[in-house]
């Protein structure tokens, strides 16, 4: 146990910077988070399950549904998800994902790495773009460290922001609660 707090310690330190979504930090206790985004216009749909709640709402004159995942045990959001309005028109979409993209360049630097393109038989052109990215064979992707975006499936642009230190407490109370149920 102790080697796991001196490796969340070091972990936290290399990572100090915390990532924020709205001006809200990926950190802190699922409540916490939900009551800022409610500050902010935000109400949560659907019913909330035991590792991430939903929330609709609009902010910078975007319509969002905001996924926020908390550990299972303690509760401390690690990962909080973005999914922009369905677009149905290549074209729109492909122009919401470079303006997003670019918002991160300009916040992150260069991603680690970056796709964009289709997989085959589809290509940008073809007149069959939205079918790919509903068939899962459009690879708009870009990643940095704990920042993701996407063109997913669901035809939309989906942006992930993670907390380091939170994720690997995730991962080790995912461990715990797996080895009680053996």
């Amino acid at each position: 146990m102790k080697k796991l707090l001196l490796a969340i310690c070091l972990l936290s330190s290399v990572t100090s910077r915390s990532q924020e979504v709205m001006g809200i930090k990926v950190d802190g206790l699922r409540t916490e988070v939900i009551n800022k985004f409610k500050a902010k216009g935000f109400k949560v749909t659907g019913t909330p399950s035991v590792k991430a709640v939903t929330m609709e709402g609009t902010a910078n004159g975007n319509k969002y549904e905001v996924v926020i995942v908390n550990t299972p045990t303690t509760k401390k959001v690690w990962k909080i998800g973005l999914y922009l309005s369905k677009q149905d028109d290549w074209y729109d979409i492909k122009a919401t994902y470079e303006k997003f993209y670019n918002m991160l360049v300009e916040k992150y630097g260069e991603p680690n790495s970056s796709y964009t393109g289709f997989s085959s038989p589809y290509y940008e052109g073809d007149g069959y773009e939205m079918s790919a990215v509903g068939l899962n064979k459009c690879n708009y992707s870009a990643f940095w460290d704990f920042v993701y975006i996407e063109i997913s499936q669901f035809k939309q642009v989906y942006l992930s922001y993670e907390n380091a230190v939170n994720s690997e407490l995730n991962t080790v109370e995912n461990k715990n609660i797996d080895n009680k149920n053996f």
